[in-house]
């Protein structure tokens, strides 16, 4: 592979500025992980992310009612709220970020833990 002629003979940082951050959040409560069809290769050069949302069903009544409504339900549907496609690099950066944010999470649950102004998980 050849380095672009403009390409800077150092790495350096650039900062990043979120745009739209103000909509929703919305919560993803299913997920499908799939690698990229291969290519000329045989190599799946992406991993796709689909996460998505489904509500539990309304389910009334005595125990076996509700368990024979359940078996009549045959599918549940799932909102997509949206598909990624992350090579394998960025998925190791996106594994260190949640597992960031899970220990800062872990860490609030704790008596004596920081306040919610004080906790950030690092992002990339």
């Amino acid at each position: 592979m050849t380095k672009p002629e403009n390409a800077p003979s150092e790495p350096f940082e650039l900062r990043l500025a979120w745009r739209n951050t103000e909509g929703l959040s919305r919560p993803a409560n299913q997920f499908i992980v799939s690698m990229s069809l291969p290519n000329a290769i045989g190599q799946s050069d992406a991993i796709h992310l689909t996460m998505g949302q489904a509500d539990p069903p309304v389910v009334s009544g005595s125990p076996e009612q509700m368990e024979e409504q359940l078996r009549d339900l045959g599918t549940i549907p799932v909102e997509t709220l949206g598909r990624y496609a992350l090579t394998r690099a960025r998925l190791t950066e996106l594994i260190q970020i949640l597992q960031q944010a899970a220990r800062t999470y872990d860490s609030l649950q704790q008596p004596g833990g920081p306040t919610d102004g004080d906790a950030r998980a690092d992002t990339v």
